[in-house]
């Protein structure tokens, strides 16, 4: 039997997909990276990063599925802030009142390459999250984690993890 899909249940009834029990999630890794690129090591240094608190900012075409996201992350105990559109986005990357940012492939792929520069502009210590249909991501973009969207909210957590016990 196939576990259910956690689009239907809100976070507080799903919690039940969360243990490692339920196959399928079993294979989740929580802890640090084995990054098979040496590279990517040495272009950015991960090791300056300071990370005050679990702040994320949270980026994505799809509302529904972005305000899901971010209950699920408040229930970990994550602070969690959605932009409206791309000028508040721009207000809060200025701001830089964040520790984290996610972004996610729905959005048209210049306004992800976008985003990311301005992250990395504003707050270049900052861990980027980019969250993809197929595992795939534009170079220019060069997140620190990338999550698979059909691998649910166990892997973007598992991802926000590695990157704050990394700082």
């Amino acid at each position: 039997m196939q576990a259910p899909s956690l689009a239907f249940f809100s976070p507080k009834t799903a919690g039940f997909l969360f243990p490692s029990n339920i196959p399928g999630y079993a294979a989740i890794e929580y802890g640090p990276r084995k990054d098979p690129r040496p590279e990517a090591a040495k272009k950015r240094s991960r090791s300056t990063r300071t990370i005050s608190g679990s702040r994320v900012l949270l980026f994505g075409r799809i509302r529904e599925l972005a305000l899901y996201r971010a209950e699920v992350l408040r229930d970990r105990g994550f602070s969690v802030t959605i932009p409206r559109d791309n000028q508040e986005a721009l207000k809060i990357i200025r701001h830089g009142d964040f520790d984290i940012a996610v972004l996610s492939y729905t959005l048209p792929s210049d306004t992800v390459q976008q985003i990311a520069e301005l992250v990395r502009e504003y707050r270049p210590d900052c861990p980027l999250i980019a969250i993809s249909e197929t595992g795939r991501v534009d170079r220019r973009v060069d997140p620190d984690e990338t999550v698979i969207a059909d691998d649910g909210p166990p892997a973007l957590l598992a991802a926000l993890r590695r990157v704050t016990r990394e700082s």
